[in-house]
This record gives structure tokens, C-alpha cells and sequence, in this order.
């Protein structure tokens, strides 16, 4: 194409004036088509990186909240209190900027928990929300429910292969608009069928909307744009619309997002040059050539590497995105705002990994001894056993827990006791091995789970463990305070059917250890 251009710009310096201006008219029309033709491609690409972000930031949210033992016990135990307790900080710290509404659904589309109104549940919403009914697997989509139109996942939650119900959020359509208008779009409008926002949005909700523009049944969010309502794109004048149909559940057209971008600025150095090239006589043909030439060049290596910098963009690759360059023109400040669009997605994307990462280390982690907490065994267990079967590893299990530790609370307080544990804990982490699980297993009971430890290993640890716990001492009130504890220990066997057979005989002993005095072994 670009050979092609500068083939019919030689022509049109050798022809009449008159041929040459209906010439120059025709390759404007090109290139605003094909300007046109790139920057709907943009916009859909840029759409659809989007669009991919926040199903990916959907799926990782509802697989943290549906996995959750927390929301699991729950159900099994029909307890809503549970999960407001667990979900409404989380609620309220994401809403609105990054969804809207969260509902847990029974199996049967019954409403459970509804946080954008906790007083209403147990309603039966099947003919409602027919998408939740008989969820098997997690399902991102637009719908419009009784709240909002927008994009939603659908997220099974199950208990040993058995549904228990349905997890449903997701993000409100306007979002979308917010994110275009971001990326420097002239005008960004939503058109929202007016059917499906009649018949699906409470009563409240659709008045919001019914004062809204209409067009061709459609409730127009933002500036009313006189376009097709049809997939693909639009070129009026100078500037570009770009029509994106959103499909819902049901394969209703739920609406269009329709991008309009102004081409003036991008074509005005071709527009520029052709006016030029009327007004110069043919005796400057050579000099003319070498002009348009050297423009269209510059144009091409500016257009190449906005191209260039929108492939590293589709394909995440934000570490070899050049720096930006001192504004000289349109398109540098273009280009520069394209750069500063994809510091701001790649930030937001290390930012929802940081927060994913965060969430699955806090499950496993005990927030005041910062040791692993009784999930972890619970998740865990099954998996580390089925390793040490298989490749039959010695371990060992060491139970313990503190001497009198109700004591401790009723005489010095609970803060005290906290501290104890705090101290226990610190001690312990410097004897053990790296590849050991220190769990705490109950209020003042701990566990060690010692891979790679024979019965007499396995003794000696438990003892410096003792003896160190001893000797420690914490001022309280310019008093010392004391502490032992008692343990028991035992070793897997080959004979054991879940690692619980090895950590229950360890407990028999710390009890054993318990009667017999205390602040001793039991093995």
C-alpha cells in the first residue's frame, strides 16, 4: 500500500491541475478509510485486552470467595451471618469502582445472601436469574439483572463434587465507557436495549434509565451518536465510530458500545501536503517529490510505532515499551499518551496478581503466631500423606501445647497470653528446618510435622524444643513470667490411612504427658 501511494502521488505531480485535485480528494478518502479502518482495530483490540482483564479479575475474585471454606461451611450449615461477616469488608472496599452487587445463590436459584440488600433472602428468583439455575461450571457474561446491566460471572460453589449453589457479580457496562474516555476517545456512548432493561431492572432502577435518550428502542448512556446500530464501523467526515454489539446470557443484543475517535489530527500533515502540491508549479516536480516522499516516510515510522507500541500492548509485553519522547507534534503526544495508557494496565494488572497472591498466602496463615493455621492441615493434609506414601518418607509428628496456659490468661490477661504465644512461636521457628510445618493446631496447641525424621531425631528436636521453652522468661509488670509445655510425639506408619492416625496418637501422648506431670515427653 505504501508503494502504491507514493506511485499515485509521482502521477498526480505530472498530470493537470484539474485531474490532480479530484487525485488528491480520492487518496484523502483512502487514508481516512484505512486511519479509520486501524483505529476501529485499535478500539477493538483494546476491548477485547479489557474485556479478557476483567473476566480474568471476575474469575480470580469469585474462584477466591467460592473456594472459600468460610462461604463452603456456610452452606453447609445455612449460615448467612458467615458470610456477610467474611464478605461485606471486601464488598464494601470494591464497590462500585470495581463491581457492583455480590449474591450467593442457593441450588434452584433461591437467593441466599444478597448484599445490595441483606434483609431480603430465601426468595425463589429461578424465572429471574435463570443463568444461575443448575451452574456447573463458572460463566462470564453480560446480563442485566434487577440492579444494573453489566458484566457478570456465574460461579458454582461445591463440597466434595456436590453443588451447594451459586456465586454472581460483576462489574456495571458504564465501566466500559469510563475505561474508553481514559484512552482518549472524542465520545463514548452506551445504547442499552430499552426492552430488556423494562423487563428485567426493578421498578427504581428502570426510572433511572427511562429518563435517559431514546433511539430505536435503545436508552442512550452518554452523548447520542447518529450512527448504525450495527457491528463494525462508521466513517462520517473526520470522524470514526466504532460499533461494538454486546450479546447477554441469552443471546439478546443487551446493547452497542459505540467509540467515536477524531481523525483530524492524524491526517491533517497528509491534508497539509496535498493542498501544497495543488498550489506548486510542475517545474518544482523534483523538489515536490522529494517534500512528499520525506512526509509520508515520517508519517509511516510515526505510524509504525504506535503500531508497534499497540502489539506490545495486546501481547502484555510492557518491559520492551520505548520511553517517552519530547512532544513535537500530534502524534508524539499521541504515542505518549498510549505509553502512560499502558503503565496504568500494567500496574493494574501487577496490582489484581499482588492482591490474588496476598489472599492465598492470608488463607494458610495464622495472623498472630504467624505460623500455618488448621486449614492448611485440612487442605493440605491429604496431599502432603499421599507424598510420603508414595515415596515413603519417614516423618515424624511432634503435639504440644502450654502448661497451664488458662492460668496465664485469668492471672495476667489475654494480651499476656497472646504474647506467650507470640514467644512460643519465635522460638520454635528457630529450631526447625525450613521444609518443617509448624501449625498451630487449636487456642494454645501447636503441631510439628517433621518430613524426613526418625522416631530418635524426631525426640531430640522435641526435647531442645522443651528444654528452650524453659529456660524462656518474659517480663510482665517487673514480674517473670514462665512457662513449659508437654508433648507428644509419634511417627507415620505404614499401616496409617490419613496423617490424622499419626497426629491423633501424638495428642494420646500430650495427654498422657499432661497427667503425668507436665513439661515433659510422652513418646
Amino acid at each position: 500500500m505504501r508503494k502504491k501511494i507514493y506511485l499515485t502521488v509521482f502521477i498526480i505531480v505530472l498530470i493537470t491541475m484539474s485531474f490532480s485535485f479530484f487525485s488528491v480528494i480520492h487518496s484523502l478518502n483512502v487514508l481516512k478509510k484505512e486511519f479509520a479502518l486501524k483505529q476501529s482495530n485499535t478500539r477493538l483490540q483494546e476491548y477485547n485486552l479489557l474485556l479478557k482483564e476483567k473476566k480474568a479479575f471476575l474469575i480470580s475474585f469469585a474462584k477466591f470467595l467460592a473456594n472459600s471454606q468460610i462461604v463452603i461451611n456456610a452452606y453447609l450449615h445455612n449460615d448467612r451471618n458467615k458470610i456477610i461477616k467474611f464478605v461485606l469488608p471486601l464488598y464494601k472496599s470494591l464497590y462500585p469502582d470495581y463491581i457492583e452487587e455480590i449474591h450467593f445463590f442457593k441450588n434452584g436459584g433461591i437467593s441466599f445472601v444478597n448484599f445490595s440488600n441483606l434483609k431480603a433472602y430465601n426468595i425463589n428468583l429461578k424465572n429471574i436469574r435463570k443463568d444461575v439455575v443448575h451452574t456447573s461450571s463458572p460463566s462470564v457474561h453480560f446480563l442485566t439483572c434487577r440492579h444494573y446491566p453489566g458484566l457478570r460471572i456465574i460461579y458454582p460453589i461445591k463440597y466434595k463434587n456436590k453443588i451447594l449453589g451459586a456465586l454472581s457479580f460483576g462489574i456495571n457496562l458504564s465501566v466500559f465507557k469510563k475505561l474508553f474516555e481514559k484512552l482518549g476517545a472524542t465520545n463514548v456512548s452506551l445504547y442499552l436495549n430499552d426492552h430488556i432493561l423494562k423487563n428485567f431492572l426493578s421498578k427504581t432502577r428502570y426510572e433511572r434509565f427511562e429518563k435517559l435518550p431514546l433511539y430505536k428502542n435503545f436508552r442512550i448512556i452518554g452523548k447520542p451518536l447518529n450512527v448504525k446500530l450495527q457491528e463494525g464501523y462508521e466513517l462520517k467526515g473526520e470522524s470514526v465510530y466504532t460499533v461494538i454489539v454486546l450479546k447477554d446470557f441469552y443471546s439478546n443484543t443487551l446493547g452497542y458500545l459505540i467509540i467515536e475517535d477524531n481523525l483530524s489530527k492524524e491526517i491533517s500533515h497528509i491534508k497539509s501536503a496535498m493542498i501544497k502540491q495543488l498550489s506548486i508549479d510542475i517545474s518544482g516536480f523534483l523538489l515536490i517529490l522529494f517534500v512528499i516522499i520525506f512526509i509520508f516516510r515520517w508519517l509511516f515510522s510515526k505510524l509504525d510505532e504506535l503500531e508497534d507500541i499497540l502489539e506490545k500492548i495486546k501481547t502484555k509485553n510492557f518491559d520492551k515499551l520505548p520511553q517517552k519522547t519530547d512532544s513535537r507534534d500530534e502524534l508524539d503526544l499521541f504515542k505518549n499518551s498510549l505509553l502512560e495508557v499502558a503503565k496504568e494496565i500494567k500496574s493494574h494488572i501487577s496490582g489484581l496478581n499482588s492482591k490474588i497472591k496476598l489472599y492465598t498466602q492470608k488463607a494458610y496463615i495464622d495472623g498472630l503466631t504467624n505460623t500455618l493455621n488448621r486449614r492448611f492441615l485440612e487442605e493440605k493434609g491429604k496431599e502432603l500423606f499421599s507424598k510420603y506414601k508414595i515415596f515413603k518418607i519417614p516423618v515424624g509428628v511432634i503435639m504440644f501445647d502450654i502448661d497451664n496456659f488458662k492460668k496465664i490468661n485469668d492471672t495476667y490477661g489475654h494480651d499476656t497470653g497472646d504474647k506467650v504465644l507470640k514467644t512460643l512461636a519465635q522460638t520454635v521457628k528457630k529450631i526447625i528446618r525450613k521444609n518443617d510445618y509448624f501449625i498451630r493446631y487449636g487456642g494454645e496447641e501447636f503441631l510439628l510435622i517433621l518430613p524426613y525424621s526418625e522416631p530418635k531425631s524426631t525426640k531430640k528436636v522435641a526435647e531442645k524444643i522443651r528444654k528452650e521453652i524453659e529456660k524462656l522468661s518474659l517480663s510482665i509488670d517487673n514480674k517473670k513470667l514462665k512457662f513449659t509445655v508437654s508433648m507428644g510425639i509419634s511417627k507415620l506408619k505404614p499401616e496409617d490411612k490419613t496423617i490424622m492416625d499419626a497426629i491423633k496418637r501424638a495428642d494420646e501422648r500430650l495427654y498422657r504427658a499432661k497427667n503425668r506431670g507436665k513439661n515433659r515427653i510422652e513418646t
